[in-house]
């Protein structure tokens, strides 16, 4: 969360702000600087963003709907904690969710959206090396939602960012517990969908997300140390 960021929070309408806070606060779940179970000081992000307690609390509502925060009225907001069946749920229904709609993107995606996607995966594996886990995120992120949105199925992406959303928490656990060499794996990953996409081959795109999906759900398991 950068300087630039946190200043950039000031002075905006009421509830541009809580959203821009809410964002700003699921960065800092998806990138592990606030971790699983970690306890939220409101006073202290207040601060931070230079805002009053108000919008910070507003957005930690949003992200509790979202299941990423968990508010209690006796103690600070913490981040939710994960277990290995918060995994099992998430990966179960992305399977189901993304694997169906992988082969509308093989139908619907253009080849300048694929390939904006492949540039992010090259910058993001030269990065990696530097162990600079950002632009993978990045690249992560934009691939999933991509797929999701080109179903062009309106009722369809309403349930699907809940479950994106939650996605969060489980994906974090593997960036905070990861290895270059996982990265990378994911990577390659990223690339087979990419190729089947760009094949517009919709059965080589399904069985390139299931074997990705599989492949997160294992190492999700392996970064929580637990099974099911």
């Amino acid at each position: 969360m950068s300087e630039l960021k946190l200043q950039s929070i000031k002075g905006v309408a009421k509830n541009t702000l809580k959203n821009q806070i809410s964002k700003e606060i699921k960065d800092l779940i998806l990138t592990n600087t606030l971790q699983p179970g970690q306890a939220i000081v409101i006073d202290k992000l207040a601060e931070e963003f230079g805002v009053s307690h108000i919008p910070v609390r507003e957005a930690l509502v949003m992200l509790e709907r979202d299941g990423l925060v968990e508010l209690n009225s006796y103690q600070n907001p913490r981040v939710a904690g994960v277990t290995a069946a918060d995994v099992r749920d998430v990966y179960e229904m992305r399977l189901m969710v993304e694997g169906w709609a992988i082969e509308r993107a093989a139908q619907n995606l253009t080849d300048a959206q694929i390939e904006h996607i492949d540039e992010l995966l090259r910058i993001a594996r030269s990065e990696a090396a530097a162990n600079n886990y950002g632009p993978h995120l990045k690249a992560d992120l934009l691939l999933h939602e991509t797929i999701l949105r080109s179903t062009e199925n309106k009722l369809f992406w309403m349930l699907a960012q809940r479950i994106h959303e939650r996605s969060i928490l489980v994906r974090a656990l593997v960036e905070a517990k990861g290895t270059v060499q996982d990265i990378n794996q994911i990577i390659d990953e990223h690339y087979s969908i990419t190729q089947a996409l760009r094949a517009h081959d919709p059965e080589q795109a399904r069985q390139a997300m299931i074997a990705h999906l599989q492949a997160g759900f294992q190492r999700t398991l392996l970064a929580l140390g637990k099974q099911l």
